[in-house]
Parts: structure tokens; C-alpha cells; sequence
């Protein structure tokens, strides 16, 4: 593991951990190898579920589904996220079953007791465009303690994300790797839902969920699971203390718009036609449906 920091043109700086070919960010624990190995290690409780996505396509919101589908009570966690490459590998093993791991990691990183027991993956995915706009406002909203300061503007982050220069590399690249993943892995029950269906109709997206994981929950729950976790009502409610710290003023840094299409307000005519060609170069090997608006 090497300390690199990625400065844009306007001489802003975001500080990696870079190992294995991968930027992770500061706050992954120690050298990042020996926490990942512990994490490689995790040993499997019965109903566990893996939420794996790219950072800002829907990790918070995709938790709270599944936790209210696997516990059978829609009712929102009270507590911080755990993701697997930011907390002690002790506190994944204190979670009571049915736990539902998070995480950014590439599936080479992944518990190795998940694919022995053949958990379920979800993946949710948002399109690229969108996903550039989120994390830039993350990056500029996020406490210094959890970020060494970041005073970018929107045209320099966006030539650091055109460059692949940001956390966890790529969209692309960490897409890719799943859906190469599952090919090589066909007896993994892994299901892939996009950000775009999830905002277009949550309740059937939340029925699609219930059915992948296994779940029997009555028509009631589902519509009671949908109902709270609309993206305006978690934005409101959603008040734990540790993740509210992590934002400027108090605020939760992971619940922001939540819409699609926010990128036609920062994308300029230039900004598109450049991303447009970028797409168009890495396209390849991605066989899903991207959604750029409703």
C-alpha cells in the first residue's frame, strides 16, 4: 500500500490508499491489505446478504430495503452503515444474523465465505453521468476529519472522473468487474438493479428484491417497505448521529437528491459530448440497460 494524492487542475487534492491497482479511500483501515485480508476471512452467519455498488449510485438506500425485506420489520436502522472495508472486521462478526453486508469493494475483495455459501449479491448501479454529479457534491459536503479538505470546482472534478482518478477507480472498471464476476461465477445468486428502476417504480423494485432474496412478505409490508423508503422521506428522517457527523453542518452527506437526470444541470454541451465519447470507448462488456432519464 502507497499514500498517493490526485491533484486536479485547480490544485485541489483527494489523498488515496492506493493497493492492488485500486484508490481506496483514507479512511480504509491500516495498510489496507491485513484489513482486507481479515475481511476476506469473515466468516458466513446464515442469511447473509452482500449490497455491492459504486460509491453515490444508492448503497444507503438500497440498505435500508434490504434490512426492512431480510428482518421483516420496515423500520428504518438506527445506526451507522457498516461497510466492510471501513469498520474493524469484529464489529461485521458482532452483526446478528440476517446481517446486510455494504460495501464498494471489487469482487476479488469480498468475504470468501460468501461465494463458499453461495449468498445473495445485489448490486445496484446508476448511470455514470448522474453518479459524477453525486459524488462530487459528497466530496464538497463531507467533514474534513473524513476528508484531508476539498475545494475542487465542478470542471476539474469532472476531468479527475473522466481520468479514473477517484474512489474505487471507475464506474466503469467496477461494473465491469462484477459482471465479469458473475459470468465466471453463474452459481452465485447475484441480481443487478438499476438506480433509475429503484426511482421509477420502488414498489415493484422492492418486490423484485423480496423475490431474489427469498423473502415472503405480504403485499401490506412491501407497500409499507416502498412508502419509507421514497428518497424525500429517508432524506427526512434518516438522523444517526455518526453519519451526520461526517457532513459540513451537521447534515447526512448520503442523503442529498436522489434524482435522475441531475446531470443535464452540471454536464455542459462540451462536458457531454467528451463523457458521451468515454461511454462510447468503454461500453463494451457492459449488457445491461443504463437510464439517463425517466
Amino acid at each position: 500500500m502507497e499514500m498517493r494524492q490526485v491533484t486536479d487542475a485547480g490544485g485541489a487534492a483527494l489523498h488515496y490508499k492506493y493497493f492492488d491497482g485500486i484508490y481506496f479511500p483514507p479512511n480504509v483501515i491500516g495498510d489496507v491489505k491485513s484489513h482486507l485480508d481479515a475481511i476476506k476471512k469473515l466468516k458466513h452467519k446464515d442469511g447473509d446478504v452482500l449490497l455491492d455498488t459504486f460509491p453515490k449510485t444508492g448503497t444507503h438506500w438500497g440498505f435500508e430495503i434490504i434490512h426492512m425485506l431480510v428482518t421483516g420489520k420496515a423500520e428504518y436502522y438506527t445506526h451507522k452503515t457498516l461497510a466492510l472495508e471501513f469498520e474493524p472486521a469484529e464489529s461485521h462478526d458482532a452483526l446478528e444474523a440476517p446481517r446486510v453486508l455494504t460495501s464498494h469493494l471489487f469482487p476479488q475483495h469480498i468475504p470468501q465465505s460468501l461465494i463458499e455459501n453461495k449468498s445473495k449479491i445485489v448490486y445496484v448501479y446508476r448511470n455514470p453521468k448522474d453518479t459524477a454529479v453525486s459524488m462530487f457534491s459528497f466530496l464538497k459536503i463531507l467533514n474534513s476529519e473524513f476528508l484531508d479538505g476539498y475545494e475542487s470546482s465542478w470542471e476539474n472534478f469532472f476531468m479527475s472522473y473522466m481520468k479514473e482518478k477517484v474512489p474505487y477507480n471507475s464506474w466503469f472498471e467496477h461494473l465491469k468487474a462484477w459482471l465479469d464476476f458473475k459470468k465466471s461465477h453463474p452459481e452465485l445468486p447475484i441480481l443487478f438493479i438499476a438506480f433509475e428502476d429503484m426511482k421509477k417504480d420502488l414498489r415493484s423494485s422492492v418486490q423484485k428484491i423480496a423475490k431474489f432474496l427469498g423473502v415472503k412478505r405480504d403485499s401490506q409490508f412491501l407497500e409499507e417497505v416502498a412508502n419509507k423508503c421514497q428518497f424525500n422521506a429517508m432524506s427526512r428522517e434518516k438522523k444517526c448521529k455518526d453519519e451526520m457527523k461526517m457532513g459540513i453542518g451537521g447534515k447526512n452527506p448520503f442523503y442529498r437528491k436522489g434524482e435522475v437526470g441531475v446531470w443535464k444541470d452540471r454536464f455542459t454541451v462540451a462536458q457531454n459530448e467528451m463523457y458521451d465519447t468515454v461511454i462510447k470507448k468503454n461500453v463494451t462488456g457492459i449488457d445491461l440497460d443504463i437510464k439517463y432519464t425517466l
